[in-house]
């Protein structure tokens, strides 16, 4: 018989008693990213995006979207992905020839940064291609603070 012990709010976390909540339901694997695929070619290196101070504001973004599922962050459109178009026509990169048939996406490093990752979302992986200070990828002519 497995005895009852008395609640009390200063036992350690491992000896308190669960709740009768239930747990959260399966909202799909939380999403993941990967650099296994960026090209240092086009737009900027890991080495030139620590040295301007942006790598730590990319880690601070991932840390904070890998807390949530690939759904969750489509949804929200924390990442954007470009449905209407294979490549953006007016990009200042050039196609990787080891790309194809992908949506393409965009992360601010900050949500109003004008700093972007640009890759695809595969399996609730993004996949890294361009470190893109300067938003060449989908050059915009709207003025970015």
């Amino acid at each position: 018989m497995v005895s009852k012990r008395k609640k009390n709010k200063k036992d350690p976390a491992y000896l308190r008693e669960q709740g009768e909540r239930e747990t959260n339901k399966n909202k799909g694997r939380n999403l993941s990213f990967s650099l296994s695929m960026h090209i240092k070619a086009e737009g900027q290196s890991i080495k030139e995006w620590s040295e301007l101070g942006l790598l730590e504001q990319l880690f601070i973004r991932l840390k904070h979207l890998g807390q949530y599922p690939a759904l969750t962050v489509r949804q929200k459109k924390w990442i954007k992905e470009y449905h209407k178009v294979d490549f953006p026509p007016n990009s200042k990169f050039t196609e990787p020839k080891h790309v194809s048939n992908v949506t393409w996406a965009v992360l601010h490093i900050t949500p109003k940064s004008k700093e972007v990752v640009a890759g695809y979302i595969e399996n609730e992986v993004f996949y890294i291609i361009f470190l893109d200070k300067e938003h060449n990828f989908w050059p915009s002519s709207l003025k970015n603070t």
